[in-house]
């Protein structure tokens, strides 16, 4: 038995990526696979890569934070026949799935955030987690995690889009075109800590308090050190100020510091 036979027939996390941001050649692509119609490609390169990496990235995660259990495990949808899930992991310590991806060094976070958040809102829904957390690894560097955010309207679209391929897959139509969907929300997030506090509140605000401050004096820090980088001339290279020293860059950008004593 194939590991891919599970996804006959059915709409999963790689079926939500595609069904938010694929092409019309895409969807029927697709749909020809599920409907086993015509057999997946042979893993390629950064398939198989992809593969390898996984467990690595997942134990080197678990030694930073705690036990991540559920490898591989698919998880269907509580309500929807034929909507599943495989996940990479979960860790039970913060409710959350854990989704590993091993990219080219040369993918941006602004590209592939938005390419994967449709697979990991589809994990969130099968499963129930309070969050969902992308891991990324790319090259050497050692692996980032980003939690998805929830967008209920995105997810509600999700669906209706899991239907209309689930609707084609049982009555064998090859899927038709559709609006384009709508994008990821923003990662980030917009806070009110006095409305709603945080526990680092009271410090940032300390840190903020003490910003404003000194924000005159530090005003007053950049213009004196101008109208002394303006007194030098052109031709000359260094200046000895008593416990100061005036040094000029090759690129002729003049800095101030304090000789050693």
């Amino acid at each position: 038995m194939s590991e891919f036979d599970y996804q006959i027939g059915r709409f999963t996390g790689t079926s939500a990526n595609v069904v938010m941001h694929g092409s019309e050649a895409d969807w029927i692509t697709h749909y020809r696979m599920r409907a086993a119609l015509d057999s997946p490609d042979p893993p390629n390169w950064a398939m198989r890569a992809g593969a390898h990496m996984e467990a690595l990235v997942l134990d080197w995660l678990e030694e930073q934070s705690s036990p991540i259990t559920r490898r591989g495990e698919v998880v269907y949808h509580p309500e929807i026949a034929d909507v599943c899930a495989k996940l990479d992991g979960y860790r039970a310590a913060d409710d959350a799935i854990i989704e590993v991806k091993f990219l080219s060094p040369q993918r941006h976070r602004d590209e592939y955030l938005p390419a994967y958040y449709p697979q990991t809102m589809l994990q969130r829904l099968c499963t129930g987690a309070s969050k969902v957390v992308l891991v990324v690894a790319q090259g050497t560097n050692e692996p980032i995690d980003f939690e998805m955010a929830h967008d209920a309207d995105y997810a509600v679209e999700l669906m209706r889009r899991a239907g209309i391929f689930l609707n084609c897959l049982r009555t064998l139509t090859p899927p038709y075109p559709i609006p384009p969907a709508p994008p990821p929300p923003e990662r980030w997030r917009t806070l009110d800590i006095i409305a709603e506090p945080t526990n680092w509140s009271s410090e940032l605000l300390l840190y903020l308090a003490e910003y404003d401050s000194t924000a005159a004096a530090a005003k007053l820090h950049d213009e004196m050190g101008k109208a002394a980088r303006d007194l030098v001339p052109d031709d000359v290279g260094k200046v000895f100020a008593g416990d100061f020293q005036i040094t000029r860059s090759r690129k002729g950008v003049l800095s101030i510091t304090r000789r050693a004593a």
